[in-house]
């Protein structure tokens, strides 16, 4: 008899901890929301691409480092995502939200209650070196995360994974501190290290890696100088290289990134025919450049590629460790200095939209109106609970940008109205005071460009008595500025992906306001958002993840955290015409990203276009 109850209590544990059958790939909704069968490549892959040439870039700002997940330096271009793999592959199809494909793993099995996984890592899995990938990989690189060198956003994205079991060599159990609906997607998107390279005894991993890359990837660093270049070669022996998801994959032998330390030298370069492709950034140079006989005789491509990709947040950022910015009040009179119609005529050529909110471009996510059902009911009763950090903003006025199809100067009226307000008193040299302190601070920019932008908002501020200073840095200094929260004011984004979730911590979280390194650039400390980042994480539905969204989303508006920039729903991209590209373009990466991984060399573009150059004459 106790053994029949014993055997009864063991099966009714195992039915608890039940794994369902084990899948080629997860979604964040099931099976069922998975769009690609096993051994079925991507829809925006060409899987008879040729493979050859080179493909060479530029990269604005020097890197100093080639160890992607260490805390300091910047990484070089590249290293990132061709060196090092991930155990699973991100699809970037537009029918997919969040949906994943075996990489490093060939299944894997997810318990029935989301709170366990189990990998099945391919047995021919190599690292560039030859060694194997199993395991002990995996638990070491879990365990790495702990180092105090390594980089703290990865810190926070992992966190509520509890531990990493070794099975066996080709089995490693995952699992989680919470329920979390992506937390099992999330797993799959960690570096995974080599553990006889960066766990070898004696080594720092913050200071010993900066110029070796061992991955599992299908590129290794072939050679590099600080400051100036880095290219990469394709492995021909990469494990990976017939796996259904790298299908029509990886196709230029060589990539190479020429770094450019300014944006003229860097246009002037392209032209020159020093590099491949350009992502044009600025309106200014997609307006006015790039449109001579090059262009006209077909010898580059100048194109506009649409894109539904979830436009997130750029903006000046107000680091509130300055007290300063503490003031919602002071935040939105700066909000209301700068003039986006003005600057979007005058110096952007219309180009641009303004940043409404934290989720633009995605009429599923973005807030509209104003809030009324489920949401409505989050807000209030977070503004019961936290009557201070919920602004009566949220009820009254739909998400958008202070003072936006308003004229400049209600606008700074209204600036002026409210600093006032806020205690901040005009003195005789035009500069309010408060308390015997000046409204004085610096923004820190890191590109050029953004100095013709920067200087008419510094004039209006000058307008309602704000004095700003402004310091061009170069990209490294940026960096460490950013990254240990030096700074008043700097441009900073926020990209945002089809499902928020982890993320959002490291971006908002108030443990993540004192986190070096953390996206937190504004030091947000709010209860009210840091239980909605926990809702997001947590939610079981499309609809809730939605409606925690919406709600977190009001509330980072209405407190004026930063002042909204723009965005644009296109990318501008200039490349040579020796390359050609699938029939379907991902949109939901951006067309470098696709040129990268999907596109190849055309020998007959490339002949077409070294003879027409030859004979001064129109590509046909």
């Amino acid at each position: 008899m106790k053994k029949l109850f014993f055997l009864l209590a063991l099966n009714a544990l195992f039915s608890t901890l039940a794994f369902a059958e084990p899948q080629h790939g997860l979604s964040l909704y099931g099976p069922g929301g998975l769009k690609y069968n096993p051994g079925q490549p991507y829809d925006y892959a060409n899987p008879k691409a040729p493979k050859g040439g080179q493909l060479t870039l530029s990269d604005f700002g020097a890197f100093t480092k080639l160890n992607p997940a260490s805390l300091k330096g910047v990484i070089a271009p590249g290293v990132g995502g061709f060196v090092f793999q991930t155990p699973m592959d991100s699809s970037i199809d537009d029918d997919e939200p969040f949906s994943q494909y075996g990489h490093l793993v060939e299944k894997v099995e997810l318990a029935d209650d989301r709170m366990s996984m189990v990998y099945h890592i391919y047995k021919n899995a190599r690292f560039s070196d030859g060694h194997p990938v199993t395991a002990d990989d995996f638990v070491f690189s879990f365990e790495a995360i702990q180092h105090p060198e390594y980089h703290p956003v990865y810190k926070q994205y992992f966190k509520d994974i509890k531990k990493v079991e070794k099975l066996d060599n080709h089995r490693v159990k995952y699992t989680f501190a919470i329920f979390n609906q992506e937390l099992p997607l999330i797993t799959g998107q960690m570096f995974i290290l080599p553990k006889h390279v960066y766990g070898a005894e004696g080594k720092n991993f913050g200071t010993d890696f900066d110029e070796i890359a061992v991955g599992s990837g299908p590129y290794v660093v072939d050679k590099f100088e600080f400051g100036k270049f880095i290219t990469l070669k394709r492995n021909p022996d990469w494990w990976g290289k017939d796996l259904a998801v790298n299908k029509g994959r990886y196709n230029f032998d060589k990539i190479t990134w020429k770094v450019y330390l300014d944006p003229v030298a860097q246009r002037e370069g392209f032209t020159g025919g020093g590099f491949d492709v350009m992502l044009v950034n600025s309106s200014r140079d997609w307006a006015l450049d790039f449109q001579g006989d090059f262009v006209k005789k077909g010898y580059y491509i100048r194109r506009k590629v649409p894109h539904n990709r979830v436009a997130g947040m750029q903006g000046y950022a107000m680091n509130q460790r300055n007290g300063l910015f503490q003031s919602r009040k002071v935040r939105a009179a700066m909000a209301l200095a700068f003039d986006f119609e003005w600057s979007n005529k005058n110096l952007f050529y219309n180009q641009y939209t303004r940043n409404e909110c934290y989720f633009d471009n995605n009429p599923e996510m973005k807030a509209k109106g104003l809030p009324s059902g489920e949401v409505k009911k989050i807000l209030l009763d977070l503004k019961k609970r936290y009557p201070k950090h919920v602004p009566k903003t949220v009820f009254t006025k739909p998400v958008g940008t202070p003072g936006q199809g308003t004229s400049n100067e209600k606008n700074l009226a209204l600036a002026k109205a409210l600093l006032d307000s806020a205690g901040w008193k005009l003195g005789k040299d035009g500069i309010r005071k408060k308390d015997g302190k000046k409204f004085s601070f610096t923004t820190v920019l890191a590109s050029p460009a953004f100095m013709r932008i920067t200087e008419p908002f510094k004039n209006n501020l000058r307008k309602i008595g704000a004095d700003m200073d402004v310091k061009l840095v170069q990209v490294a200094e940026y960096e460490e500025k950013l990254r240990n929260f030096k700074f008043d004011m700097a441009v900073v984004s926020f990209p945002q992906s089809r499902s928020p979730g982890n993320e959002q911590r490291y971006m908002w979280g108030s443990e993540s306001a004192d986190t070096p390194g953390s996206r937190n650039f504004m030091g947000i400390k709010n209860p009210a958002v840091d239980e909605l980042i926990e809702k997001i994480i947590q939610g079981k539905t499309r609809k809730e993840l939605i409606d925690y969204i919406q709600a977190m989303d009001r509330i980072l508006t209405h407190e004026f955290y930063l002042v909204p920039h723009w965005y644009i729903a296109y990318d501008r991209v200039v490349y040579w015409n020796r390359y050609s590209g699938p029939k379907v373009n991902a949109s939901q990466a951006s067309i470098l990203n696709n040129i990268l991984e999907w596109w190849w060399l055309d020998q007959s573009k490339a002949d077409k276009l070294k003879q027409a150059r030859k004979t001064n004459v129109a590509v046909n």
